[in-house]
């Protein structure tokens, strides 16, 4: 049961509630509770799913590999179609679940860039030879993106987990395309 309810659409800001003819996540009707930070985390939220230097694979494997070791369902619940859409492959999902970054559904390049995220994800400092792993195949920018989706879904992992927000149905694509509206906008 969720401790803190989902506020409704009203308590949004215009902004976020003319998207998509009110069809928000639970997370940030959740978030409406701190009405100064909801739009600026939504805004966040859009940035790293519309663009980047990550590929849209990448972006959802490191995603995924973020609700595991951050343990959010919702997290995970919430990106697994996104991930579909973006085109990870169901043994690749299995391989994020088990926590097998070495395994041969990755490419070296991912093998090493989730090494990279898990990393950050446990520990305040990775090795050298884990950044050595990820920057042989991704550019500074990439990196600093890994590294502020690390940190954001930490955020939103906490927001759901500590205040159980309720998974509500994942939108999949919609939520790509919502995304891509608040940056636009």
């Amino acid at each position: 049961m969720p401790r803190i309810p989902c506020l409704g659409p009203e308590a949004l800001p215009e902004s976020l509630r003319s998207l998509d003819e009110g069809r928000i996540i639970n997370l940030f009707k959740v978030l409406a509770h701190a009405p100064n930070a909801v739009e600026p985390i939504a805004r966040v939220a859009a940035a790293l799913l519309a663009a980047g230097g990550l590929g849209p694979v990448d972006r959802e494997l490191v995603i995924l590999t973020c609700a595991m070791r951050y343990e959010s369902e919702y997290e995970w619940a919430q990106h697994v179609p996104l991930s579909r859409a973006a085109g990870v492959t169901d043994e690749q999902r299995a391989a994020v679940r088990r926590g097998d970054h070495d395994a041969t559904a990755f490419s070296p390049a991912q093998r090493g860039l989730l090494r990279f995220a898990a990393a950050a994800a446990d520990n305040p400092q990775v090795s050298d030879a884990v950044y050595a792993g990820a920057s042989l195949h991704y550019d500074d920018e990439q990196l600093v993106e890994t590294l502020i989706l690390v940190g954001f879904y930490f955020l939103v992992a906490r927001v759901c987990t500590v205040v159980d927000v309720e998974i509500d149905a994942p939108e999949g694509e919609d939520v790509l395309r919502m995304a891509r509206l608040m940056r636009a906008g």
